[in-house]
């Protein structure tokens, strides 16, 4: 069943979905209403850990951002843009889009000491 959501995976090594989110360069982004998938690559200066304005990024509209781990800060600014920050156990990106969109997201966590263990998300 085709979906209008958008849907962005962290990873770096293009195979397997990525901790730490911020730093990742490399994104697989899924439309749910074509099925289409394509690759995205951010310049040292886009990554999100950079802190900078998100008005103009190249993740500027997708609906929701996976990853293995990311922090409470990130999952902060992208919910000011209404992007939902998800973690997932799930190595394969397809399979965790799946995962996401079965309804199987990710259950919050409270932030972990500095570590990057944290989200925000839809319940």
């Amino acid at each position: 069943m085709p979906t209008e959501i958008k849907i962005a995976i962290a990873s770096q090594n293009r195979r397997t979905v990525s901790p730490h989110a911020g730093k990742c360069a490399h994104f697989w982004l899924l439309d749910g209403a074509d099925g289409s998938c394509r690759s995205l690559l951010l310049s040292p200066a886009q990554l999100l850990c950079q802190g900078g304005d998100l008005a103009d990024h190249p993740l500027r509209g997708v609906d929701v951002l996976l990853a293995a781990s990311a922090g409470q800060a990130l999952a902060q600014r992208l919910q000011q843009l209404g992007i939902t920050l998800s973690l997932t156990t799930e190595s394969e990106p397809q399979a965790a889009a799946r995962q996401w969109l079965a309804g199987r997201r990710a259950t919050p966590c409270q932030p972990g000491k500095g570590r990057c263990q944290s989200i925000t998300g839809r319940t």
